[in-house]
């Protein structure tokens, strides 16, 4: 897959940013560098991979425990209203 100098001013147009023409072909040039690197990756015949050969990362559980207890003040100091010790939002429901 190549991308055109077209494809560039309508791939920036749409998500809001302004290149001028040298930028343009920096940038296709940079794009169409990422594509060829995907089109080397669809090559590659993974049909006798197994899945399950690779061990699957297993996250380290911890106790939950409190550390820092009565932490209000700390947590509330920056919030605009504060209503029971906890953070006052206006009602959006009716």
């Amino acid at each position: 897959m190549t991308i055109s100098i077209n494809d560039v001013a309508k791939i920036s147009k749409l998500s809001c940013i302004r290149l001028d023409d040298a930028e343009k072909v920096v940038m296709q040039t940079q794009l169409n560098g990422i594509f060829s690197w995907i089109d080397q990756l669809t090559q590659i015949d993974v049909s006798n991979v197994n899945l399950n050969d690779f061990p699957q990362a297993q996250m380290h559980e911890r106790d939950d425990v409190v550390t820092c207890q009565n932490q209000v003040k700390e947590v509330t100091k920056n919030a605009p209203q504060i209503a029971h010790d906890m953070f006052a939002v206006p009602k959006v429901v009716e």
